[in-house]
Formats: C-alpha cells, structure tokens, sequence
C-alpha cells in the first residue's frame, strides 16, 4: 500500500506556515495500521499509521514525529509495538530513515491518494479506477438495511 499528497506544486507541504515534513506530489509506502491501547485514557485507542518515505528522509513533524510530546508521552507504548514485530519490521523510533508514524487523523487530513495493489496471476487482468464508488467497478452499491 502506498500514499501521496497531491499538490500544485512540488516540495514540502507547509501546514500554517510551517514545513510539516511532508512533500507534496510524493508517494510514501503505507507499512502499517495500529491502534493502540491509551493506558492514560481507559477504554481509548490510539490510530496511527507506520508510513516511510522511500527516499530514507524528510518525516512528519507533527503529532506522534519523533521528538513530539505525543512521542514523549507514549514512548513505552510505541516501543511495545515495535518490540513485537517481526524482527526485519522493526526501526528505531528517533533515526532520521524516512520511517515514521503519523496519527489517522493527520493522514486522512492531509494525504490525498490511497494506492493499493495485489499481485495477481500474470493470466489475469486488471482494471484501473479512479475516484469513484460505482456499481460498474464495485459489484453494486451500499444497500440500505430491509
């Protein structure tokens, strides 16, 4: 899975004046979703998303970046996530290697494109769509309950 933001122009995504990290019209690969359990709010999870910028550098500086107070708060809980990938998973939360989380909220504010691919048989094929939810490309719409 993978993920951009579509801009006008190329370069870094300023939010209120300041760089965020991001880079505009750059695809990121999307490694992971998690929700967390908030051990300070009892019975709330936390959503993020482990996303990597392929060229090994330039991250989100916002909420849950790796020196954010959010990071600071949760440190423990993040490293438990991380201790229970599989070992070619892991990463080191502070090192500047294009890996970073990213709370769902900030993702869906601000990433534009969602990209996912399968990799099928060579025998079959594929159709490509775009932007739409249609009965052509979905098997049918949405049913309201009878």
């Amino acid at each position: 899975m993978g993920c951009s933001i579509k801009g006008k122009d190329n370069g870094p995504l300023i939010i209120d004046g300041k760089n965020s990290g991001l880079i505009n019209n750059h695809a990121y690969s999307l490694n992971d979703c998690l929700e967390l359990e908030d051990p300070f709010n009892k019975g709330q999870s936390i959503r993020l998303l482990r996303l990597r910028n392929p060229w090994g550098k330039s991250e989100w500086l916002g909420a849950w970046s790796a020196n954010s107070e959010e990071m600071k708060k949760y440190h423990s809980v993040v490293q438990n996530y991380i201790n229970l990938l599989p070992p070619d998973e892991q990463f080191d939360m502070e090192a500047d290697d294009g890996m970073f989380l990213i709370h769902y909220d900030d993702w869906k504010d601000n990433f534009s494109t969602l990209f996912l691919n399968i990799d099928f048989p060579e025998k079959w094929t594929g159709v490509r769509f775009s932007s739409k939810w249609t009965k052509s490309n979905s098997g049918g719409l949405p049913q309201a309950n009878e």
